[in-house]
C-alpha cells in the first residue's frame, strides 16, 4: 500500500507486458485527490494524454485517480474522447470496456463517499480530543513551533509578540505597528510576506498566548468542496486552560479586547463616520479611499497607501480645514456662475441627447408605432361613447392595446439605456435647482451638499483637491498654501 511499493509494481507490471512500452510514472506523493488543480503530476499526466503519448492509464483505485466527483467525471469523459482507456485495479472496472459511462459515475460517487466519510471521522477524532483536552492544533500561531505534538515557545517571535502588546496598550495603532514591524524588516512566519493591520490584529486576538486555547473557532463544512467557516456557533466551542507556554499575561490580554472594544465604540459613534466627508475624500493617484486621522488636536485626511508606505502614493495628508476651505470657495464660485456654467451644459446635453434620439431609427420607428396605438385607443374611446362598441368588445380590445404599449415603451427605455441615459441630465438639473435656493455662501459643510452636488473629493500629489460633481463636471481648487 505505500508510495514506494505501489511504483514499483507498476513499472514491473507494465515491463512484463511485451507489447506495452511505459511512458512515465505520475504520483502525487501525500497529497489529496480531492482538488485536481494542486495535483501537478495528475495535469502533467492529464497534458500528455492531450499531447497523444498515452493510450492506456493503469490506476489502483478510484479514489486515487480523484475523490472529488466533479474532477472524475470531467476528466474521465475527457481522456474516453481523447481515446484513452483506464484500469481501475481496486473495482475491477476498465473503461475500454464499459458498456456505459454510468458505471464510471457510480464509482466517482463512491470515491467522494469515502472522502466524506474519512472527513467526517476526522471530524469526530478532533472533536472527541477537544472534550478530552489533548487536541494539538495543525498549525502553530506566530511566536510557537509544533514539537512532538506540544506547542514550544521560539524565543525572537515571542519577542516580537510582546512588542505588539505593548506597542498597542501604549496607544499604537495597528497600521502604525504592522509600518514598523516592516521597517524593521522583520519576517512574519518566517516568511517574505509584509505585515498588515490584520495580521497585526490576529496576533492581538489571539488568547493562545496567555497559555489558554479556545477550539474549533472556525471548522470544515460538511459538503464538498470543504472550506473552513468561521464559527458564529453552530458548532460548540471549547475553552482549555494552561494548555501550552505563556507568552503575555492574561491581565495584558483582557486589557487589550477592551482597547478594541473602546476603539471599535469611538469608531461607530466618532467623529470620523458622522464627518459629512467620510467614504468622500479619494487619492487621485491610486484611487484608495482616505482615512482621517488625529494628529496634535489637528484633523488630517490621507491616503491610506501613502500612510502605510510613502513609496506606495505620493499624495500627502491634507488637514481636514483646508479641504472645507476648498470646498467653501468652490460652492461660491458655482453658485454665482450656475447661469453661466450649468444651465448651458445642461442646454448642450439635452441638444445633445435630442440629436442622438432623432439619429436612432428604432426609435423613431417605436415612437411611430406608440403614435398609431394612441390614435387607435382615442378612435375606440370615441365609439364606445357613441354606443357604437360592446363593452366586451370595448375592454378586451382596450387591454390588448395597452398591453402592446406598455411593450413598446419598455423596449424604448431598453434602447435608449444601451444608447446612453439621461441620467446627466437629471442629475444637472437637481444641482441647478438645489442652488437655486441654497444661500451664497456656506458657514458649515453639511451631509446634504454631497446629496445634492458632489459625488467625491480627490487628492492629488500636487497639493489640490478634484471637486467631482454629481453630473461628472470636476473643478479643481487649491487645499492650504498650495
Amino acid at each position: 500500500n505505500s508510495y514506494l511499493a505501489q511504483v514499483d509494481f507498476y513499472t514491473k507490471y507494465i515491463a512484463s507486458q511485451e507489447d506495452w512500452e511505459m511512458v512515465d510514472v505520475y504520483a502525487d506523493e501525500g497529497l489529496s485527490g480531492m482538488d485536481a488543480k494542486k495535483r501537478d503530476e495528475f495535469n502533467r499526466m492529464i497534458a500528455d494524454c492531450r499531447d497523444g503519448k498515452i493510450d492506456r492509464i493503469l490506476v489502483k483505485s478510484v479514489s486515487r485517480f480523484a475523490r472529488n466527483q466533479e474532477d472524475y467525471i470531467f476528466y474521465m469523459r475527457e481522456l474516453l474522447r481523447l481515446g484513452v482507456t483506464i484500469r481501475f485495479e481496486k473495482e475491477n472496472v476498465d473503461t475500454g470496456k464499459m458498456t456505459s459511462e454510468q458505471i464510471a459515475d457510480i464509482y466517482g460517487a463512491f470515491a467522494q463517499m469515502e472522502t466524506t466519510g474519512h472527513s467526517a471521522n476526522m471530524r469526530i477524532s478532533n472533536r472527541i480530543r477537544m472534550e478530552k483536552g489533548i487536541f494539538v492544533p495543525s498549525s502553530p500561531p506566530f511566536g510557537y513551533r509544533l514539537v512532538n505534538r506540544k506547542l514550544e515557545i521560539i524565543p525572537e517571535e515571542a519577542k516580537i509578540v510582546r512588542g505588539i502588546f505593548s506597542a498597542y496598550l501604549s496607544g499604537q495603532g495597528k497600521e502604525d505597528i504592522a509600518k514598523e514591524l516592516n521597517r524593521r524588516g522583520i519576517k512574519r512566519d518566517n516568511a517574505t510576506g509584509q505585515w498588515h493591520h490584520r495580521t497585526v490584529e490576529i496576533i492581538l486576538r489571539n488568547i493562545t498566548y496567555t497559555g489558554n486555547q479556545v477550539w474549533q473557532k472556525t471548522y470544515a463544512t460538511d459538503v464538498i468542496p470543504f472550506r473552513q467557516v468561521v464559527n458564529h456557533g453552530e458548532k460548540p466551542k471549547y475553552y482549555a486552560e494552561d494548555c501550552c507556554p505563556q507568552i503575555i499575561s492574561k491581565e495584558d490580554f483582557d486589557r487589550v479586547q477592551e482597547l478594541f472594544q473602546s476603539r471599535n465604540e469611538k469608531r461607530r459613534t466618532g467623529s470620523e463616520n458622522t464627518s459629512p466627508y467620510c467614504k468622500r475624500v479619494f487619492c487621485a493617484e491610486c484611487g484608495s479611499m482616505c482615512r482621517r486621522k488625529t494628529c496634535n488636536d489637528k484633523i488630517y485626511w490621507l491616503c491610506r497607501k501613502h500612510d502605510h508606505d510613502k513609496a506606495n502614493c505620493p499624495v500627502r495628508q491634507v488637514r481636514e480645514s483646508d479641504i472645507t476651505a476648498a470646498i467653501q470657495r468652490f460652492y461660491h464660485k458655482i453658485w454665482i456662475g450656475r447661469d453661466s456654467v450649468l444651465k448651458p451644459m445642461l442646454e448642450q446635453l439635452q441638444e445633445l441627447r435630442e440629436r442622438e434620439l432623432r439619429s436612432d431609427r428604432r426609435i423613431h420607428d417605436i415612437d411611430i408605432e406608440l403614435a398609431q396605438f394612441t390614435e387607435q385607443n382615442l378612435v375606440l374611446n370615441r365609439l364606445k361613447s357613441k354606443g357604437y362598441v360592446d363593452p366586451a368588445l370595448y375592454l378586451s380590445q382596450m387591454t390588448e392595446l395597452d398591453g402592446k404599449v406598455r411593450e413598446l415603451r419598455k423596449l424604448r427605455r431598453k434602447v435608449m439605456e444601451r444608447n446612453g441615459d439621461d441620467r446627466q441630465i437629471r442629475q444637472t438639473e437637481a444641482m441647478l435647482e438645489y442652488l437655486e435656493d441654497a444661500p451664497e455662501w456656506l458657514e458649515d459643510i453639511a451631509p446634504e451638499l454631497f446629496e445634492a452636488l458632489i459625488d467625491r473629493l480627490l487628492l492629488t500629489a500636487d497639493g489640490k483637491i478634484r471637486i467631482r460633481l454629481l453630473n461628472g463636471l470636476e473643478v479643481t481648487e487649491k487645499v492650504g498654501n498650495g
